[in-house]
């Protein structure tokens, strides 16, 4: 059976668990990382050398990296609605998540790991991370999702982040499409089980 090593409460565990519960796959989750500890040990680095969280075993089949798990899932379980086979296609979906994972998400991750020790330090993060969400608010003028009129990898990849945005106690611009984007993305039923419950 499939083993998933994670939390639920990491955006990056909580993409895959996201993803498999819209595919509906069956798995084993082995909780890992953070509070939980875990990933330190050898034989949790013998599969994955980083020690980070999200890891899965696809009988014998080893993938670490959160995006890295959402196209093999996608590809494994035939979720072509997610993650078409068109080349095209899936390219603008990919450049969108290779987007998210280098701009988006980083940005809002210095800004939040500032904030839990140094306030003012975390506030001067804020302009880098308020340029990527308004780039982010500027395509989503364009389509209903991230990479188009379509749910796709591309928003399981950035909407734990997105949710997330919206807890971060500075001021922010508005960003109406960003607020209706997650407004749509709540509204999916694995989003209610698999992500809601963990944000803060």
């Amino acid at each position: 059976m499939l083993k998933i090593y994670g939390r639920p409460d990491s955006s990056n565990s909580a993409k895959v668990f996201w993803l498999l519960d819209e595919i509906g796959a069956d798995f084993e989750h082995i909780l890992c990382g953070g509070r939980h500890g875990g990933n330190d040990r050898p034989e949790y680095l013998a599969i994955n050398p980083h020690g980070k969280v999200p890891t899965i075993d696809d009988d014998g089949t080893i993938v670490w990296e959160s995006n890295a798990i959402l196209r093999y899932l996608a590809e494994r379980y035939g979720a072509t609605a997610l993650w078409p086979q068109a080349a095209g296609e899936r390219a603008h979906i990919d450049q969108w998540m290779d987007w998210s994972a280098t701009a988006l998400v980083p940005a809002l991750g210095r800004v939040r790991k500032s904030l839990k020790d140094n306030r003012s330090a975390a506030e001067a993060l804020m302009p880098a991370a308020i340029a990527a969400f308004t780039a982010f608010d500027a395509q989503l003028s364009t389509s209903q999702f991230m990479a188009g009129d379509n749910f796709t990898l591309a928003d399981i990849a950035s909407g734990p982040a997105v949710a997330r945005w919206f807890l971060i106690p500075f001021p922010k611009p508005e960003l109406r499409n960003l607020g209706d984007y997650l407004g749509r993305l709540a509204e999916r039923p694995s989003f209610k089980r698999t992500i809601a419950p963990h944000i803060s």
